[in-house]
């Protein structure tokens, strides 16, 4: 490689950071191995990057690149990095050849097999291809012994017991019990009142049996509305409940006051009243004499 200056080396290195370019380490056979895998990879050379490009993009690609190797200042990295992404691309499942697409559906389960048959019709024929399932079987030939004889699978005793493996005996009790229990529904059924039966004791609404009721309607409106009807009339017990309690005490405020006036009790007490209204001067002398004068022979007969 030429000698350069360092400013030309650190463009050189901008314009391959632009680029994009994927990072390959040169081996001692003449080979490259790529950054992301520890595969060796052929060495490119001219002939075969011409041969990757097209046509249209490849003499200026390629004129870039060697510019870049001898160290030469690059004219323009926007227009080099344009020319390359005309020709490289990242690769993505439709550019995939088929054969790669085989070799990842060989790592595949069953089921994630038949979910990717159904995406479109070039994944569908690899997966239904024979030769592929030809190489899984060939696979589980050799991958299934050792998980047979691994010390951690289940023994038939412990499947037998989390119902993961029936015998014979297991599936002929287990219709012997389905069949009991239909017959003993069956009886159940049968003796069961009829409907009419049911309104009779009233148990089933009479709304609820059709034929009975000239509108059909719907239990959970019938018990809606029975709901509704509960409240109001607990709602109206409550009303009578309380005024009826009032009254009643209000009588028997009336009866004591009666008794007190009867006994003499209240007549002390009017007297009392009187004399503690004149000594705060609330009544004047004209209502005082008309008062004594009425209130002495109530004193005169206590």
């Amino acid at each position: 490689m030429a000698s350069s200056t360092p400013q030309e080396a650190q463009s050189a290195a901008q314009a391959q950071t632009q680029l994009q370019l994927p990072l390959r380490l040169s081996t001692p056979g003449g080979g490259c191995m790529d950054g992301a895998s520890s595969h060796a990879v052929a060495p490119t050379t001219q002939d075969s990057c011409r041969s990757a490009t097209s046509a249209s993009g490849s003499e200026d690609v390629f004129s870039a690149l060697s510019g870049l190797r001898d160290g030469q200042e690059p004219s323009s990295a926007a227009a080099t990095a344009a020319a390359l992404s005309s020709v490289w691309s990242p690769p993505c499942l439709e550019t995939l050849p088929s054969e790669v697409l085989a070799h990842i559906a060989g790592f595949l389960d069953v089921d994630d097999l038949l979910r990717a048959s159904r995406t479109c019709h070039r994944l569908r024929t690899i997966s239904l291809d024979p030769l592929l399932h030809y190489y899984r079987l060939r696979d589980a030939r050799f991958l299934l012994p050792p998980l047979l004889n691994s010390p951690y699978r289940p023994s038939l005793t412990e499947l037998m017991s989390r119902s993961i493996f029936l015998t014979n005996n297991t599936v002929i009790s287990r219709r012997l019990a389905r069949s009991l229990v239909s017959i003993r529904l069956s009886r159940r059924l049968a003796s069961r009142p009829s409907a009419k039966d049911l309104v009779q004791r009233s148990v089933l609404p009479q709304e609820c049996v059709p034929g009975m009721f000239p509108v059909h309607v719907a239990p959970g409106l019938v018990a809606k509305r029975k709901a509704i009807e509960k409240e109001r009339l607990k709602d109206g017990l409550r009303q009578w409940i309380s005024g009826k309690w009032k009254g009643e005490v209000k009588e028997r405020e009336e009866d004591v006051r009666r008794c007190d006036e009867i006994r003499g009790t209240g007549r002390v007490w009017r007297l009392r009243r009187f004399w503690e209204r004149v000594s705060h001067g609330e009544l004047s002398a004209h209502q005082n004499e008309s008062s004594i004068g009425r209130m002495e022979p109530q004193t005169e007969w206590q």
